[in-house]
């Protein structure tokens, strides 16, 4: 009996690491910000993530993220361009990944607040992001939103007219693993 009792306890333990696993399924990168005073969006395509979350258990959460720098798409064909090639933007050839990871989550009221390590080109910075976590049954979405300072990260450098100030927003949906 005592066996079946540890056994059954192993299982339950291992249910729960499971049960932290997030497979990512869609996912929706997008900044704004102004340009000559007019706002300017994009997005970036090609997420690839790690997704280990659980609601009561944050100290052992983690989220882990990428996109592919090369799929951003403001929509105009000369910017695209200017933004991938340019050192003072993305460079992509050099770098081609956007990356994010976090150092921390606590709860915020019903929602989650992240400290995510942000890297764009060579440089990391601490960012926070608010998010939602939306669970119905094995599916649930990820959703945050924050502002960064574009200048942070070198982008763009003193390009005439435009916001130093870019909203970034980040949608997952995912599967439970």
């Amino acid at each position: 009996m005592k066996k079946i009792l540890i056994f059954a306890l192993f299982l339950s333990l291992t249910n729960t690491v499971f049960a932290q696993n997030w497979r990512p399924t869609t996912a929706g990168v997008s900044f704004k910000m102004k340009m000559l005073g007019t706002s300017v969006t994009g997005n970036f395509k090609g997420f690839v993530g790690t997704l280990k979350f659980d609601p009561n258990d944050l100290v052992n959460s983690s989220l882990v993220g990428t996109v592919d720098a090369t799929t951003i798409d403001t929509d105009n064909t000369l910017r695209n361009r200017h933004l991938k090639e340019k050192e003072d933007f993305f460079n992509v050839a050099k770098y081609p990944k956007l990356k994010m990871k976090t150092t921390k989550i606590e709860k915020e009221g019903s929602n989650y607040v992240g400290y995510f390590d942000l890297t764009i080109k060579e440089t990391t910075k601490n960012v926070k992001i608010p998010f939602i976590f939306k669970q119905e049954g094995d599916k649930a979405t990820f959703q945050g939103s924050t502002i960064i300072n574009r200048r942070d990260w070198a982008v763009g450098g003193g390009t005439f007219g435009m916001g130093d100030n870019v909203t970034f927003t980040i949608t997952v949906n995912s599967v439970k693993e």
